[in-house]
């Protein structure tokens, strides 16, 4: 089975050692959600998240994003038999080709750029891939969805640098005001890593029916979010029904090319049946009975894998050059 997951929070979580075991921090094997050699059986490309919290600021946040840094590409050198970075879509194709885990690192949270918009570059020479311009609160880039005061006047200026860097602006988490300004600044697609759908569940992290089709419209992709909170109001173990109703709302929209995966594994609680994350596999049997092969292929790979293709063929120098 193919897998395309474009949102996880393990490295940080291996990083800080959250609600894990002393010594237990290493991605090859792990307590956590999501470990390298419990999802070899699958050939796929994972999204590794920086996460940076919100109250970091300044030689703060440099320093998180740094020795974050220095973690997960230490995890892949002594995992290298499992995993590789991809820099490129091509390099996805590559490494999953030679049987490993393409591994895609992205981050949550403009704040890794301090204030400095000369950091983008050194996100780019770092590999990074997506950048989530906010969590919940507010950056030196915008404010996320537990305010709506949008974007900065430095997040608006940051907005052409990324796209020019080839680095992705990924709008969940964003403010409703914010993400209605990332649509209208927009040059090139964007995307909502992972985010569900607002009209089934009334989440505020979730998206508006309008908000999900200006991203498709944009040509960008949305992530199924499996957290527990932002699949169901009222139900702390949400069942299969409920992550299908999102799903099958966004394709009464028109999103048969728009949706893919964002488990936001390690990030926050997530259903039962799909917990530890090798589980996936389960779901992915359930799509295709219910929607048929190729919408789960669409939803599981295909989506996410042609946004990062389309993305890179406008010819950008790749990240890591």
């Amino acid at each position: 089975m193919y897998l395309f997951d474009l949102h996880c929070d393990t490295v940080t979580r291996l990083h800080d050692g959250e609600r894990l075991a002393p010594g237990d921090r290493s991605l090859r094997q792990n307590g956590a959600h999501l470990a390298l050699g419990r999802m070899a059986c699958y050939d796929w490309c994972q999204c590794f998240a920086i996460f940076m919290p919100d109250e970091y600021r300044g030689e703060a946040a440099v320093d998180y994003f740094e020795s974050c840094y220095r973690f997960f590409t230490g995890q892949l050198a002594e995992n290298a038999d499992l995993a590789a970075q991809a820099f490129t879509a091509a390099d996805i194709r590559e490494i999953i080709s030679g049987g490993r885990c393409a591994a895609l690192l992205t981050v949550e949270g403009g704040s890794a750029l301090a204030g400095d918009l000369g950091r983008i570059a050194r996100l780019r020479e770092c590999g990074v891939r997506v950048l989530t311009l906010t969590w919940n609160g507010k950056n030196e880039l915008g404010s996320g969805m537990a305010c709506d005061e949008g974007l900065t006047p430095l997040g608006r200026e940051a907005l052409p640098l990324l796209e020019e860097a080839g680095i992705v602006v990924d709008v969940s988490h964003l403010s409703d005001s914010g993400f209605w300004e990332v649509q209208k600044r927009a040059r090139r697609p964007f995307i909502a890593t992972h985010s569900d759908s607002r009209a089934v569940c009334g989440h505020g992290r979730n998206l508006t029916d309008d908000q999900f089709r200006a991203v498709a419209a944009a040509g960008g992709v949305v992530g199924l979010n499996f957290s527990t909170h932002f699949l169901a109001a009222d139900d702390p173990d949400p069942s299969y029904a409920a992550l299908s109703a999102h799903l099958g709302h966004f394709l009464a929209l028109g999103g048969e090319d728009a949706v893919a995966l964002g488990s936001d594994y390690d990030g926050t609680d997530v259903p039962s049946w799909l917990e530890p994350a090798e589980r996936i596999g389960g779901l992915y049997g359930r799509v295709k009975a219910e929607y048929g092969e190729k919408l789960a292929h669409k939803l599981f790979f295909q989506n996410a894998m042609a946004f990062f293709e389309r993305y890179d063929a406008r010819g950008e120098p790749p990240c890591g050059m």
